[in-house]
């Protein structure tokens, strides 16, 4: 869908979701304002269509319908957009209306002994109805009246017959019960929606505080655990690979406590994230260089990109018997890029790859968008680069994503 166009929901999720609630409401009024006002269009255009040899001047007749055509697309444009009538819409069409109704007499025909053409009334029924679905009560009820206004204008403007006298007549009954039935009906629903609303709000905090209660315990637990991680981590300073670790189980105590607590497990800061992972990997010849990677990313991307990271620094710590590795990033306001380089034993790339390699640099950063290329060769080290814009996929935004594996 093209930007600017608020998102319409799957008709699975509108059902799952419901369409009782304020946006479902004013979404379901949008539907239903399209599929009238389409159909009130067409018959207009067939009434004309059929009564063209009789019009005093077809010309103005069309430029009428040409008229309330193009505010009826403003209106539905503007809706479909939106999610909701436009009040500013709405007061378009009822002035075309009420021009339209004005100028009427004008195109009908010569004879008075036929019948006027009766399209000007019975599609102004409709944008009565539209008054009253997004106006407040007085407003609505001003527009209504301008509208029969325009109507009654034919009794004094061209002299028709009895029978286009009666027709005139009529069509005040359709007017006021069209925006009548409507304000109710609306009135009625978003009433509803709201107390829903409501309801739903009230559900959701009472969950919250049950999950607070619930997850008191744990949360504390594993606070509590973080903390004797870092003194352990703090006393064993003279052994790496064994701070190494401990920094490591911080960092996933502290990453299963925000999920415990419903917070992102990363901040939107990718060179402040990376930079986290060197305490986990001081038995690593490591050099850090993320400084130009200091622009602001979504935390679920961030989240991945680190962890990709990570993964890649565990199969170093592993596998690569390396002397040195590089950690590389950089992002501007267009894209970003991060590596990770070691001179270690490096790898056939035609053959299998690790769990962590699959799942975790390559599956998890191209479901956001995210574009990985790995060179490696046996006794050639391996390099590792993570790279994309800031187009993302998932609930992040649109993205498309690759995967390149070179030798």
């Amino acid at each position: 869908m093209a930007r600017g166009v608020a998102r319409w929901p799957s008709l699975r999720t509108a059902l799952r979701g419901g369409f009782l609630n304020r946006q479902g409401v004013e979404r379901a009024t949008v539907g239903a304002a399209v599929a009238l006002k389409t159909q009130n269009l067409l018959q207009m255009l067939v009434v004309i269509l059929v009564t063209a040899g009789e019009s005093a001047r077809p010309w103005l007749q069309w430029g009428a319908a040409a008229a309330f055509t193009a505010s009826g697309a403003v209106l539905l444009i503007t809706a479909v957009r939106a999610q909701r009538l436009s009040r500013a819409a709405v007061a378009l069409d009822v002035v075309v209306g009420v021009a339209v109704l004005l100028v009427a007499p004008l195109f009908q025909p010569v004879d008075p002994a036929q019948q006027w053409t009766d399209w000007p009334l019975f599609v102004m029924f409709l944008v009565a109805a539209e008054a009253a679905a997004c106006f407040p009560p007085a407003l609505a009820a001003a527009a209504t009246v301008a509208l029969m206004g325009g109507a009654a204008s034919w009794l004094v403007t061209g002299a028709p017959g009895a029978t286009s006298r009666r027709l005139v007549y009529g069509s005040f009954v359709p007017f006021v019960g069209f925006a009548a039935v409507t304000f109710v009906f609306l009135h009625y629903l978003r009433r509803l929606a709201a107390l829903a609303d409501a309801r739903a709000e009230t559900i959701r905090l009472l969950e919250e505080e049950r999950t607070r209660r619930v997850l008191h315990t744990p949360y504390r637990l594993l606070n509590d655990l973080a903390g004797m991680l870092r003194a352990e981590a703090d006393r064993d300073g003279d052994q790496p690979l064994r701070q190494a670790r401990l920094a490591e189980a911080v960092a996933s105590a502290i990453e299963i406590e925000s999920i415990v607590r419903g917070t992102d497990p990363a901040s939107s800061n990718l060179a402040a994230d990376l930079q986290q992972l060197r305490n986990q990997f001081v038995d690593l010849p490591m050099i850090m260089n993320v400084e130009d990677a200091g622009v602001n990313l979504p935390p679920e991307a961030v989240y991945r990109i680190r962890e990709a990271v990570r993964s890649a620094l565990q199969n170093v710590r592993l596998h690569a018997q390396a002397s040195e590795v590089v950690v590389y990033a950089t992002a501007d306001r267009s894209s970003w890029l991060v590596s990770v380089h070691d001179d270690g034993r490096g790898f056939d790339t035609a053959g299998r790859r690790s769990l962590g390699l699959n799942q975790v640099v390559v599956a998890a950063t191209e479901e956001i968008g995210a574009h990985v290329s790995i060179e490696s060769a046996p006794g050639q080290g391996t390099l590792i680069e993570i790279s994309g814009d800031h187009q993302w996929t998932m609930d992040l935004g649109p993205a498309s994503s690759s995967s390149t594996t070179t030798r």
